[in-house]
C-alpha cells in the first residue's frame, strides 16, 4: 500500500496505531493498524482497570482478556497521506475537437507554500495529456500536455493573501489564452488584472477521458508523475467550471460546493449527463464564505448565495488509511470498557497502549447488575487529539507562553508524527484554525499513561482512568457509556442507570449528546460531574462520517483561534458551533456550576462552606473533619486547578443549588475566562477577585434526582493521589454510595 515506507534514517524505534472503529459492539471485529520500526510484533488484549499515580506509571495492571487469543505479526513502518482535494473520477467530458474554457475563484491563504500549489488539474505526466492551473513561487502557472511534452506557460501573476481572484484559461488546439482577474475586498481597490496569451509547441491532448483534481495532482512537477496525489492548495476554491470553447459554449462540468454541504460529496450541477460527481478526500473546510460572499448573512443554511466555497489545507488528515495488520473478533458477552491492544517489539526494545472502547448492551449489563454508569468524553478526546499547542514554530505568535512545555515521550512522538494530523486547538500552515478531527489515525495523547505536557500530570484517558480505577475499587456494579453513544442513542443509552458520572473533561458536546444529559436529569437521575470546563463548547457530526466531529470557535472564550464571523455554522448539521453559554444554555443550569477560571499553576484546595457544614450534608462529609481542607494534594497540586467552574445563579444555576465547598487562595497564575469579564479588564487574576474559584455544589431536581458537581479538572488527579486514601476519595465515595442508596430503594 501507499502508506507503508522505511523509516527515514535514524528514526528512533517506535510502534503506534489505532482501531477502526474504535467504538465497538461486543460480538463485533476491529481492525487494528499499526505502524512499527520493527520487524516482529507480539499483542495481546487487555481491559485497562487503573491509572497512573502521577507520572508512576509501574502499578497500571489492565486486566488481561483471555477470551481474546494473543498473537503475533510482521512489523511495517506506515505514514498518513495527509492534504485535501475533491477528486472527481475518470469521465469523458466530451470535449472532443473544441477545446475547453475553465473558470475558477481561489482565494490563496498561504503564498509561500515551499511547493507548487494546485488549483485544478486533470494532468497525467506519464503520457503528457491534460491541463493543470498552479500556483508558484513565480506566480500562476498552466500546465499543458501535448502528447509528445508538457508544455508550461508563466503569467507572473502573483495573488495577494485572502484575496479572491477569478482563474479563466481557455485551450483550442495550439492556442491557449488566460485571464486572471483579482476581486475587491468589499470596496478596496485589488491589484491590476493579467492577460495573456501563448502558442503551445503542439495541439493540446486534453480530449480523453480523465481523473479531475481540485487543490491536489497526481504529478510531482510537469515532468515527474506521482502515485499519490500531492501539490495541495492551501485556500479556497469556488465554483468551478469546464466548458467547451467551441460555438455551443456549452456547460460539460459545473461544480457547486454549496450544496450537500454536510457530506463530502462534491455536485455537478451542468446536467450534460457526464456525471461528473465527486468526493472530497481528507475533510477540507465547508461552510465557509465563498467569492460573492457580503457580509449580509452568516448562516450558511439561510444564505440565498455567498457559500459556493470550500477551504482545501495541504494538512488536513480524515483518514490515515493505513493498511489492516490483524483483526480482532470481540466476544458478544464482554463487558463495555476501556479496553487495549497492547503490542510489543519481539525483541521488548519498544511498546505501545492502543485505547479502544467497548460499549454495553443490555445483555452484558444485566450480567453485570450495572445502575451505575461512567461516561467516557470520547468527543472531547477528539477535540483535543494530536494537539500541538506545545509547538511555538507551528503556532508561532498566536498563543501566549505562560505554559511551560515539558513533552512527555508522547508529545514527542506527536511531534515527530507530524504526518498524523491536528487538533481542534491547532491551526493549519496556512494560519487557519482546524475544524475537523478524526478517529481514524493514532492519537498519540490518548494513551494511559499520557502525561500533559502544560499540566504535567494525567490529562484527558490518563486522569479518567482514575476514576474507573475508584469504581473498580468500590466494588459497585457499573457500565461505561460513551459520548458518541448520547449522541446516537440520547437518554436511552443511560436511562437504565440510577446514577451516571463524567469523567475530569467532558468539555465537547452536541446537541444530542447534552440534551440526553438533560433528558435524564429530567426523568429523575442522579449526576456526579467530576471535573471542570464541562458542557462548554458546542461539537458536531454526521452518521456519514462519525469518526470526525467539527468545532467552530466564535469571538468569546478560551481558545486557540476565533473562526471568521461568516464561518461559524457547523457544516455537519446547520447549526451554531460557539459555546453552549452563547447558545443560551450554560452549564450551570443542568450542573450548578460553569467554567469561569484557568491557570498552569499548581491546584489549590478547597473549604467547606458555612452551607456545607449543616446537619443535612453529614452524609455527604462522613468522616472528614469540619474544617479539613479538601483535596490540599494532588498529582496537579491540590482538586482545584486546570480549568474551573463555579456557582452564578445570574448565569443560570438553580436557585436551590448549595455551594457545599469553595476553593481558597488561587495565585496570579489563574485568571478569568472572558466571557465573564466587562470592560474595563481589571481585577481578573486569582489574587484579585473571588470569581477564580472552583464551587462543589449539590441540588435536587425537579424529576426527583439530584446533581452533585466539583468545578474542577484537577478533581480526579486528587482523587488517585495517595492511592486514593485522601478525602477527595472519601468525600466522592459518600457522594456514590448515597446515590446508590438512593435508585436502589427505588427498586
Amino acid at each position: 500500500m501507499a502508506t507503508i515506507h522505511t523509516p527515514p534514517t535514524g528514526y528512533p524505534a517506535e510502534i503506534t496505531g489505532y482501531v477502526d472503529p474504535w467504538i465497538a459492539n461486543p460480538g463485533s471485529t476491529i481492525d487494528v493498524k499499526i505502524s512499527s520500526t520493527e520487524p516482529e510484533l507480539k499483542y495481546h488484549v487487555a481491559r485497562l482497570v487503573s491509572g497512573p499515580q502521577g507520572t508512576d506509571t509501574s502499578g497500571m495492571k489492565p486486566e488481561i482478556i483471555s477470551a481474546i487469543p494473543p498473537g503475533t505479526c510482521s512489523g511495517h513502518y506506515q505514514v498518513a497521506q495527509s492534504g485535501s482535494y475533491a477528486l472527481v473520477p475518470e469521465r469523458d467530458y466530451q470535449v472532443r475537437n473544441a477545446g475547453i474554457e475553465f473558470s475558477v475563484y481561489f482565494q490563496s491563504h498561504l503564498l509561500a507554500a515551499k511547493h507548487t500549489q494546485t488549483l485544478i488539474s486533470t494532468l497525467n505526466v506519464s503520457i503528457k495529456t491534460g491541463y493543470a492551473a498552479v500556483l508558484t513561487d513565480e506566480g500562476v502557472e498552466f500546465w499543458v500536455g501535448t502528447g509528445a511534452t508538457v508544455d508550461v506557460i508563466s503569467t507572473a501573476f502573483k495573488p495577494e493573501l485572502k484575496r479572491w481572484t477569478e482563474l479563466r484559461f481557455s485551450i483550442r488546439g495550439t492556442s491557449f489564452e488566460y485571464d486572471i482577474i483579482p476581486k475587491p475586498i468589499f470596496t478596496d481597490i485589488p491589484q491590476p488584472p493579467a492577460r495573456g496569451s501563448s502558442t503551445l509547441s503542439g495541439t493540446a491532448d486534453i480530449a480523453r477521458p480523465c481523473v479531475l483534481t481540485l487543490s491536489a495532482m497526481f504529478a510531482e512537477s510537469h515532468t515527474k508523475a506521482s502515485q499519490i496525489a500531492t501539490n495541495f492548495f492551501n485556500g479556497r476554491l469556488d465554483s468551478p467550471t469546464m466548458k467547451s470553447a467551441g460555438p455551443s459554449n456549452q456547460v460539460l462540468a459545473q461544480w457547486d460546493f454549496s450544496l450537500q454541504i454536510s457530506t463530502d460529496k462534491v455536485i455537478d450541477v451542468s446536467g450534460n449527463g457526464t456525471g461528473a460527481e465527486g468526493r472530497l478526500i481528507n475533510g477540507p473546510t465547508r461552510a465557509v464564505t465563498g467569492q460573492d460572499w457580503d457580509g449580509m448573512e452568516s448562516d450558511w443554511t439561510k444564505a440565498k448565495y455567498g457559500y459556493g466555497a470550500i477551504h482545501f489545507h495541504e494538512d488536513d488528515l480524515d483518514d490515515a488509511n493505513w493498511s489492516t495488520d490483524f483483526s480482532i473478533s470481540l466476544p458478544p458477552n464482554l463487558r463495555s470498557g476501556i479496553y487495549a491492544v497492547e503490542i510489543e517489539a519481539a525483541s521488548g526494545k519498544v511498546k505501545d497502549t492502543i485505547p479502544f472502547y467497548v460499549r454495553a448492551t443490555m445483555e452484558t449489563s444485566n450480567a453485570l447488575g450495572a445502575r451505575v454508569a461512567y461516561i467516557i468524553s470520547t468527543f472531547t478526546y477528539l477535540a483535543y487529539a494530536n494537539e500541538h499547542v506545545f509547538d511555538r514554530a507551528h503556532l508561532k505568535d498566536t498563543v501566549n507562553t505562560v505554559w511551560k512545555a515539558i513533552p512527555d515521550k508522547h508529545a514527542e512522538k506527536t511531534a515527530r508524527r507530524n504526518d498524523l494530523g491536528l487538533s481542534c486547538y491547532d491551526i493549519h500552515n496556512d494560519k487557519s484554525g482546524v475544524m475537523y478531527s478524526t478517529a481514524k489515525r493514532p492519537i498519540l495523547n490518548m494513551r494511559p499513561d499520557y502525561i500533559s505536557w502544560n499540566f504535567h500530570r494525567p490529562r484527558g484517558l490518563s486522569a479518567d482512568l482514575l476514576m474507573l480505577e475508584f469504581l473498580e475499587k468500590s466494588q459497585i456494579p457499573y457500565d461505561v457509556v460513551f459520548d458518541h453513544d448520547l449522541h446516537t442513542s440520547g437518554a436511552a443509552a443511560i436511562s437504565r442507570y440510577g446514577t451516571i458520572i463524567t469523567g475530569s473533561h467532558p468539555e465537547y458536546h452536541t446537541n444530542e449528546s447534552l440534551g440526553a444529559y438533560a433528558n435524564y436529569i429530567r426523568a429523575g437521575g442522579n449526576v456526579m460531574y467530576l471535573g471542570g470546563n464541562g458542557f462548554y463548547w458546542s461539537c458536531a457530526t454526521t452518521a456519514e462520517n462519525f469518526h470526525r466531529i467539527e468545532i467552530r470557535r466564535g469571538g468569546e472564550g478560551i481558545r486557540s483561534f476565533t473562526c471568521p464571523g461568516g464561518d461559524r455554522i457547523f457544516s455537519s448539521n446547520g447549526q451554531s458551533g460557539l459555546l453552549w453559554r452563547s447558545r443560551g444554555l450554560p452549564a450551570n443550569c443542568l450542573f450548578g456550576v460553569g467554567c469561569c477560571a484557568e491557570g498552569p499553576g499548581p491546584g489549590v484546595g478547597y473549604k467547606r462552606t458555612d452551607a456545607g457544614k449543616d446537619t443535612s450534608f453529614a452524609w455527604m462529609f462522613a468522616g472528614i473533619s469540619e474544617d479539613e481542607v479538601l483535596g490540599e494534594y494532588g498529582f496537579g497540586g491540590g482538586a482545584s486547578g486546570d480549568e474551573m467552574d463555579k456557582c452564578d445563579y445570574k448565569i443560570g444555576s438553580p436557585s436551590n443549588t448549595v455551594v457545599v465547598a469553595t476553593s481558597i487562595g488561587h495565585p496570579d497564575r489563574f485568571g478569568m475566562f472572558p466571557e465573564d469579564i466587562s470592560f474595563p479588564f481589571q481585577n481578573v487574576l486569582g489574587t484579585q477577585t473571588k470569581e477564580v474559584r472552583s464551587d462543589v455544589t449539590y441540588y435536587e431536581t425537579s424529576g426527583g434526582g439530584a446533581v452533585f458537581s466539583v468545578g474542577s479538572i484537577n478533581w480526579l488527579c486528587s482523587l488517585g493521589w495517595n492511592h486514593f486514601e485522601n478525602n477527595i476519595a472519601r468525600l466522592t465515595g459518600n457522594v456514590l454510595q448515597e446515590f446508590v442508596r438512593r435508585h436502589q430503594l427505588l427498586d
